[in-house]
C-alpha cells in the first residue's frame, strides 16, 4: 500500500496550526490562573503585614511595575484613542488597550494600574492644555476630551 503525501503538507499545516491554537488557549487559561494567585497572594501578604506578622514566613516582595509604554506612548496613545473614539473614561480607555493587547480584562490589578496611570497622564495632558475633563464625576469617573485647537 503506497502512502499518501502531499507537495504542499497542507494537512500537516492545517493540524500544526490547530494546535497552535489549543496551546494559545491553555496559555491564557493559565495565566489567568496566574494572575488570580498572584493578587491573591498579594492580598495575604498586605494583610499579614497590616496584623503586624513577624513571623518564619518570608513576604514576598513587592512585584515591580510591568513597563507598558515608552517614552511618549501613552500620551500618544490617549490622544489617539480621544481623537477617534471621542470623550471617554479613563477606564474605557484602559480596557480599550487590554483588548488590542490581548490582556485579560479579568485581571483587576492590571486594569486598575492602567487606569491609575492613564489618569496621571490625562492630569498632566490636561494642566498642558491638552485634554479636559469634566468638572463633576459621571458615574463615578472623569470623561475626557481632546480640547479643540486655538
Amino acid at each position: 500500500m503506497a502512502r499518501q503525501t502531499t507537495e504542499t503538507y497542507q494537512h500537516a499545516i492545517s493540524a500544526l496550526l490547530f494546535r497552535r491554537g489549543e496551546m494559545l488557549e491553555e496559555l491564557a487559561v493559565i495565566r489567568e490562573q496566574q494572575a488570580r494567585i498572584a493578587n491573591d497572594l498579594d492580598a495575604l501578604d498586605r494583610t499579614l503585614e497590616t496584623l503586624g506578622y513577624q513571623g518564619d514566613v518570608q513576604l514576598t516582595a513587592r512585584v515591580p511595575r510591568v513597563v507598558l509604554f515608552y517614552r511618549g506612548e501613552l500620551r500618544q496613545y490617549l490622544i489617539a484613542q480621544l481623537r477617534d473614539h471621542g470623550p471617554r473614561t479613563s477606564r474605557q480607555m484602559a480596557e480599550a488597550l487590554a483588548k488590542e493587547e490581548g490582556k485579560e480584562i479579568a485581571d483587576r490589578r492590571m486594569l486598575t494600574d492602567i487606569v491609575k496611570r492613564m489618569g496621571k497622564a490625562l492630569r498632566l495632558m490636561a494642566d498642558a492644555g491638552i485634554v479636559a475633563r469634566t468638572a463633576d464625576k459621571i458615574s463615578g469617573e472623569y470623561v475626557w476630551r481632546l480640547n479643540s485647537p486655538a
